[in-house]
């Protein structure tokens, strides 16, 4: 019988450790990680999307990866790591030189369904990652479906800001900060007007964007999860 202990480990920091600690220190991909782990890439998918129960054995392995993440923190308490490394040791202009940039979990990117949180606001990022091989300014976690099948509920993604609104890509997507909104859409200058562009995706209408309630915009460079 597996050990049940769902309610001692905070799942959401396992996954954190797996997506944005191993996986981007180290560079393994979810094969690699659940090999290590003594896991198949199947059964290492069930436990994180909470299809069998957390185990003992599964939390001493993870942590035995790296000696320096500490196992406390798993069960809410603590740090995530032992001794910092990576973590606040940098200054923030540290962090970007290394090719790290925020992970705001917190700030729900909402693809279609709609609030009034403004990214560039003073927030405090739940840490900062770095994803081999591809340059974002910062990282969130995405849900609704109206950019499906491109960009899933669930989905974390890795955004660059753009400069010049009127030059945006219609096969590009986007978020879009306006003074109302946030969300993820194609964007298609309109050819008659220079107030507003238009907001395109697969499972909704078109939206009108006027260029005056714009904050900013950035373009998607990633989105994806580890599976």
């Amino acid at each position: 019988m597996v050990e049940n202990n769902n309610n001692l480990f905070d799942l959401q920091r396992i996954r954190k450790i797996i997506n944005w600690y191993i996986f981007q220190e180290y560079g393994k991909s979810a094969t690699e990680i659940a090999a290590k782990l003594g896991y198949t890439k199947s059964s290492l998918s069930q436990i994180l999307n909470e299809q069998v129960p957390i185990s003992q054995k599964f939390v001493d392995k993870l942590c035995s990866i790296d000696k320096n993440i500490n196992k406390d923190w798993i069960s809410g308490k603590g740090k995530m790591l032992l001794n910092d490394v990576g973590q606040n040791t940098f200054s923030i202009s540290e962090f970007k030189q290394r090719g790290y940039a925020p992970y705001y979990s917190e700030l729900k990117v909402s693809a279609g369904q709609y609030d009034l949180a403004v990214i560039e606001k003073n927030e405090e990022p739940e840490s900062w990652i770095k994803f081999p091989g591809i340059i974002a300014e910062a990282w969130f976690p995405i849900i609704g479906c109206s950019m499906e099948p491109k960009i899933y509920a669930g989905d974390t993604l890795g955004v660059v800001k753009i400069e010049h609104w009127e030059k945006v890509d219609p096969d590009k997507i986007y978020l879009v900060i306006t003074i109302y909104d946030r969300m993820i859409k194609q964007l298609v200058v309109d050819e008659n007007s220079n107030e507003y562009l238009w907001a395109v995706s697969l499972n909704h209408p078109r939206i009108k964007v006027l260029y005056s309630e714009i904050i900013t915009i950035y373009r998607v460079v990633w989105a994806g999860r580890l599976v």
